[in-house]
């Protein structure tokens, strides 16, 4: 089956990744890689020789899609071994990355930073290597000794130019006509979005989440040069001073959007957020990971969330995965959705709509995924148990029957593909 042939998928309960109800012992066509025809089962009439699938007794979901991940190859959390490491070796284990995550179901990302992501891209997309669709932002614009330029000078004797050079997801900029030159060098290298951090994200002392990190004339040439070209812009936030500023800016996501102080997003900021379409990604399940792992979030954390939900403004699932020892990739991605469930109370019709037709919207990929519909791009998964009774069901691996990306049954031969032991 390739991504040319015409073929029918029958029998599933279908979960179209709209919020509407499920579809009972379904029918989805597809042709040259796209969605021609969704139906019952009953009413189809399928045109003679078409093949075939048989997935009676299983469940059809559109492909998920992760808005917060970094492909870049560390073998460890602390942020000496990421300068320290061959640049070579990280891009080989990032290639390992982008294929556990399609294994785990996600056939579409968005790149929160990598040094990586862009080469990725157009390796997968040539069909080089295994993985999913990325929308790729290279190394955007962080504070010289900022989130993304962790190493402290004082501690490790290491020239400035070499730290640079082995950066993972950022590079240092600093003032206004060197952040509008580094921006208009990432459209050059054609990126899909621009990303960039507006505060610390408590890697080290001098890393602090209270601290904003940019000033309001810098932040704005930033959207500024990105909106003057067309480019949404995603901003690491995490305290309430830099949230209320890059929403006045007019940012197109927020990512993490919670603080260490206390506060909450209150509801003149989310009603800001919903009138501007901002999305927040919350990526919840990196506060429980290791090392520094929560027992549970704070709960202004998690009622500013579910304000900002109550009122209209769309969460997407992002895990935040960066390094595999402590966000496996594709396992991290998967939790995120019952994270949603588990810890903000989303049912789990809505963690699904989070990771399919929101996250769809923020990668302004939603004219060709994130939803089974006619049209679309045939980017879908196939389970054994039903999502909406447990979202846990997505995480185990073995739950996985099939992976279609553009139509494409993806890793023939596997036990993915070949659907063993149902």
């Amino acid at each position: 089956m390739t991504s040319s042939d015409e073929y029918a998928l029958l029998g599933a309960t279908l979960i179209d990744g709209s919020g509407g109800p499920p579809l009972k012992d379904s029918a989805v066509v597809v042709k040259n890689a796209r969605i021609i025809e969704v139906a019952e089962r009953k009413v189809i009439r399928l045109r003679e020789g078409v093949q075939t699938l048989d997935l009676t007794g299983l469940f059809l979901l559109p492909g998920l899609i992760d808005c917060h991940i970094h492909f870049i190859g560390v073998s460890g959390w602390q942020p000496i071994d990421w300068i320290t490491e061959s640049n070579y070796m990280e891009a080989i284990r990032a290639v390992a990355e982008v294929r556990a995550v399609l294994e785990h179901g996600f056939t579409t990302v968005r790149s929160a930073g990598s040094r990586y992501d862009l080469h990725l891209r157009r390796a997968i997309s040539e069909g080089t290597i295994p993985g999913p669709r990325i929308r790729a932002c290279g190394l955007g614009p962080c504070r010289s000794s900022g989130h993304g330029d962790p190493v402290p000078r004082d501690l490790y004797d290491i020239p400035e130019d070499w730290v640079r050079s082995s950066l993972p997801w950022a590079q240092p900029c600093d003032g206004v006509e060197d952040l509008r030159k580094l921006i208009r060098r990432l459209i050059g290298q054609n990126v899909d979005h621009i990303k960039f951090w507006a505060t610390g994200g408590g890697f080290w002392s001098r890393d602090r989440m209270r601290d904003s990190h940019y000033s309001v004339e810098e932040m704005t040439v930033i959207v500024e040069e990105a909106h003057m070209f067309g480019l949404r812009v995603m901003c690491h936030a995490e305290n309430m001073e830099a949230i209320r500023k890059i929403v006045d800016l007019g940012v197109d996501s927020i990512e993490h959007g919670d603080n260490e102080e206390g506060q909450e997003l209150d509801a003149e900021i989310c009603k800001k957020m919903a009138d501007k379409n901002i999305f927040l990604c919350p990526t919840i399940g990196v506060n429980f990971a290791e090392p520094d792992c929560m027992e549970k979030l704070p709960e202004p954390i998690v009622a500013g969330y579910q304000r900002a939900h109550s009122l209209g403004v769309k969460i997407i699932a992002g895990s935040d995965s960066y390094a595999a020892p402590v966000t496996p990739y594709g396992i991290s991605s998967s939790r995120e959705l019952g994270c949603l469930v588990e810890v903000l109370e989303f049912t789990p019709m809505e963690a699904i709509i989070a990771a399919t037709k929101h996250a769809a919207q923020a990668c302004e990929l939603d004219e060709v995924t994130g939803s089974i519909e006619v049209g679309k791009y045939a980017d879908m998964i196939v389970i054994r148990r039903d999502p909406l009774s447990d979202i846990h069901a997505l995480e185990q691996k073995q739950n996985l029957v099939y992976v279609f990306k553009e139509g494409r049954p993806m890793f023939e031969g596997s036990e993915i593909s070949r659907g063993e032991d149902r």
